[in-house]
């Protein structure tokens, strides 16, 4: 089986029409003969029209996809998201599900597994750890644009400025993605959003929102073979145990000029 992998798309930044869509898909994707499994773990786009567009033209290729969610796949950006989906995040999320539920070849992993040509894949988008909500809340775009309006993940810390408006809790996704993959019995291939190992990154960069602390622990438990992630923005394979970890993102416009497609076999 061979296994196209990428992360990290942000589609608008790149394209904004379905024509520029097609032109970017051709130059990123298409290149390759011999289309088998993509996986892109999280991030597609802001947009979903555009991403469910994308993912369409890719099914045309591809023998099977697979997709996880990322964060800014929850990216409320305006007023007129913020309305359309009733200032809930995951109301997004539901709808792209929704908009490629129908496409035979491709699987939205969000806690379940799939077996294909005898292997057992395993997704969610997980979630990272936040160790101080002030520091999440100042910096990062998640604590801005992620909203959970219905109330379920509202925070009652008194350090909240983004989470009062937004009703959106972190600590409370975390818990609820760390209890999908407590129940995974067997995999041999996990995908994710979040990696689940501290990798290297830039020189002075703190890793506390980039990887999964239990990470390590679900890789000794599972003895899974592959683990494909993202949200980093920097090409990494490295070893845990027996289990290659892979990410492979395109990242923003001048972050990986030299970005390739990633394919693998197993």
């Amino acid at each position: 089986m061979k296994i196209d992998i990428i992360s990290d798309i942000h589609l608008d930044f790149y394209a904004k029409s379905k024509e520029e869509i097609d032109k970017f898909a051709n130059k990123i994707f298409l290149n390759f003969s011999d289309f088998d499994v993509l996986v892109i773990a999280g991030d597609i786009g802001h947009y979903n029209d555009d991403n469910a567009y994308l993912v369409e033209l890719l099914s045309k290729y591809y023998k099977k996809i697979f997709i996880v969610y990322g964060n800014h796949d929850l990216y409320l950006l305006n007023k007129s998201a913020q309305k359309k989906y009733q200032y809930n995040s995951f109301n997004r999320l539901l709808e792209f599900k929704e908009m490629i539920k129908d496409i035979n070849n491709v699987v939205f992993l969000d806690g379940q597994k799939e077996e294909y040509q005898g292997k057992v894949f395993w997704g969610s988008g997980l979630w990272y750890e936040v160790n101080s909500l002030k520091h999440w809340a100042d910096s990062m775009n998640d604590a801005k644009y992620i909203y959970d309006k219905k109330g379920g993940y509202k925070i009652v810390i008194p350090y909240d400025i983004y989470s009062i408006r937004h009703y959106f809790n972190p600590f409370a996704l975390y818990k609820n993605e760390y209890e999908k993959i407590q129940n995974l019995d067997e995999a041999d291939i996990i995908i994710s959003h979040i990696s689940p190992i501290d990798f290297k990154l830039y020189d002075g960069i703190t890793n506390d929102y980039y990887y999964l602390p239990y990470g390590k622990e679900i890789i000794e438990k599972i003895n899974s073979k592959l683990w494909i992630c993202g949200h980093i923005h920097i090409k990494q394979t490295t070893k845990y145990k027996d289990c290659q970890i892979i990410a492979n993102p395109l990242g923003y416009p001048d972050e990986n000029p030299k970005f390739e497609i990633k394919r693998i076999e197993v």
